[in-house]
């Protein structure tokens, strides 16, 4: 006979945090909150808090909190992932649930968890190579992890600098666990897949997808490493996969098999290794842990050339302009709406004069017309859902990633004309979002709430009347759009592919003493052109930014978005010592990435695509 169900719940909290306890200062990091429910069943909220910004960031501390909805039976246990990303370590994290028969709360030090480099994870089962055998030679903390523990998060994996896969086929692998590792590698993840004496592991599609090879069989060759300029001596029946090169470039054969070879991946590279380094003869080798550390050297990863952030000066240039205004207030309606008013005021103006009527009854008929095309006027623009309650504006500027991604900076500006709870929806691929930064002389930012649940996360605004938020974000997508720059004898080479499926407006390119309009690149259609570098460019008075304050679009937004793009500050930018070549169009109709869920709140999207090209000067020629 079952033992009879306790009257109340009683909430037990296990938390696990970042890769078996270890996660990177300063970046996001997966948390596995454990709930055991040793009681009646109960639903309620569990929330995480953790402390943001700080000296360090050059604000104020405050408070963030992440909550998510969680119902949990009687006698259960139940696993909740959320991804983290606190400022301030010298305050703990504090994990609360509040149910309406249960309540429990736990507070973690996170300071013994961190480390100050990147997480290099191993990812294989049943055996494993001796990446741990590389001890103080890498500075970075080496940690086994299985399928199941991947987050599904792309936030989740910014701490980590390598993944190493062996003996292993990823069938396991969930949806959303595969989107993260690749929306990780176009940021400028590394993965390094080392193949085994199983080599049909390595043909199932899960793995398959990343390698840039196809692999058929295994053999025993002779296998020669090469760490920088240094040989060792041949290492003969090496165990090795057969492959044939897909993709990538080839850095390493032997029999005319490949060994090592690289991909990019976006931002990010796929290495892969056709030796098996879990087995003898390779195992036991004494030039293995030197090996793998060059292997998993950790190289510099191509960030965004200009970081883009809005200030308040940024937003009032665009909060004052006609075409901002005409965002929130319908101008024709009040254009009409004024018009009859003063019609009004006139006609009562020559009734008087025509029927000597006394001052009082002027007075009593001024009133009675005010307060009725008042009421009128409010029933109208308020109840009447003609004017909307707010105006969401996102910019994003968007950089060649490689491998048909983009790397979409965001800055995003929420802006209420009356008091109102938001709740700012976030799309796929977003790998960050902050609100702007405050000084520190100034009050202490209100907490800031992000809600999950149903695949989401929402972050809740609340806003005044005509107040205003900023915030900033990160993503990145896959867009089927290049360009690249190519500085020959005296010229700019332009090789623009745009099969994203928007058309490409305004576009131009711009070069010290150079600036070019070259109008519309329609979806599907290709541009090649060269154009002649004047002799301005080789003299460093002529800057590339004198070029690009001479750039006017057809649209008055984007002027002001373009200027605060390049020019945040009202400063300008060097790019280089010699200047650098640009290429930059809008996207028409751009995808909303943000959206609020209100009806009576205006989407206004712009992105801007631009590529970068450092020119050389006469002495690098």
């Amino acid at each position: 006979m079952l033992p009879p169900v306790a009257s109340a719940a009683t909430i037990l909290i296990e938390p696990r945090v970042g890769f078996h306890g270890v996660f990177q200062l300063g970046r996001p990091f997966p948390l596995e909150v454990g709930l055991e429910n040793i009681g009646a069943s109960t639903e309620g909220i569990l929330e995480i808090g953790v402390w943001k910004g700080g000296p360090e960031q050059g604000g104020a501390a405050y408070q963030a909190f992440h909550r998510r909805e969680v119902f949990l039976p009687a006698r259960s246990r139940r696993s909740v992932e959320l991804t983290v990303d606190p400022d301030v370590l010298n305050r703990p994290l504090e994990i609360r649930f509040t149910g309406a028969s249960a309540s429990a709360s736990r507070a973690v030090d996170l300071r013994r968890h961190f480390t100050p480099a990147p997480v290099v994870l191993s990812l294989s089962e049943g055996s494993a190579i001796p990446l741990t055998s590389l001890g103080a030679s890498l500075t970075n903390r080496v940690v086994a992890v299985g399928v199941a523990e991947l987050p599904r998060d792309a936030r989740a994996l910014r701490g980590v600098s390598h993944l190493v896969v062996y003996d292993l086929s990823l069938r396991d692998l969930s949806r959303t666990q595969s989107l993260a590792l690749e929306h990780w590698l176009a940021a400028g993840g590394r993965m390094v897949i080392i193949g085994s004496l199983n080599y049909t592991l390595y043909q199932a599609p899960q793995l398959a997808r990343f390698l840039p090879v196809r692999v058929h069989g295994v053999k025993r060759t002779a296998f020669t490493a090469h760490v920088g300029a240094d040989p060792f001596d041949a290492i003969g029946g090496v165990w090795t996969q057969t492959a044939t090169l897909v993709k990538g470039r080839l850095v390493s054969e032997a029999e005319g098999l490949p060994l090592i070879v690289e991909s990019d991946w976006g931002r990010g590279k796929v290495a892969y290794l056709a030796v098996d380094a879990g087995r003898p003869p390779l195992s036991t080798w004494n030039g293995l842990p030197r090996f793998l550390q060059d292997l998993l050297a950790t190289r510099p990863v191509e960030s965004a050339s200009l970081e883009t952030q809005w200030t308040d000066s940024i937003f009032s240039q665009a909060l004052l302009s006609p075409w901002f205004v005409s965002t929130y207030l319908p101008g024709r309606s009040l254009f009409f709406a004024i018009a009859g008013y003063l019609a009004g005021l006139i006609v009562l103006v020559r009734l008087w004069r025509r029927w000597r009527m006394t001052p009082r009854k002027l007075i009593l008929a001024c009133c009675g017309w005010i307060g009725c095309t008042a009421v009128a006027g409010y029933l109208y623009f308020s109840r009447g859902e003609r004017s909307p309650e707010g105006v969401l504006l996102t910019a994003s500027v968007m950089e060649d990633a490689g491998g048909g991604y983009v790397d979409a900076q965001s800055n995003l500006a929420l802006f209420s004309t009356r008091p109102h709870d938001y709740s700012l929806a976030f799309g796929q691929a977003w790998v960050d979002a902050v609100p702007r930064l405050r000084t520190a002389a100034a009050q202490p930012a209100p907490s800031l709430v992000y809600r999950h649940g149903a695949g989401t996360t929402r972050v809740e605004v609340p806003l005044k009347a005509w107040d205003y938020k900023l915030l900033r974000a990160r993503h990145v997508e896959r867009l089927q759009l290049a360009a690249a720059i190519v500085q020959t004898q005296g010229e700019l080479v332009l090789d623009v592919l745009n099969q994203s499926g928007k058309d490409l407006t305004d576009c131009w390119l711009v070069a010290p003493g150079l600036h070019v309009a070259l109008g519309n690149l329609p979806a599907g259609e290709r541009w090649k052109k060269s154009f002649a570098l004047p002799d301005a460019a080789a003299d460093p008075a002529r800057r590339t930014e004198q070029s690009l304050r001479e750039i006017r679009f057809n649209d008055k937004p984007r002027d002001v978005l373009f200027q605060a793009s390049f020019f945040p500050e009202g400063g300008t930018q060097s790019f280089s010592r010699n200047g650098a070549a640009l290429f930059v169009g809008w996207l028409r109709e751009p995808e909303p990435r943000f959206e609020t869920g209100e009806a009576r709140v205006r989407v206004q999207s712009y992105a801007l695509y631009r590529a970068i090209a450092p020119l050389a000067g006469p002495e690098d020629e």
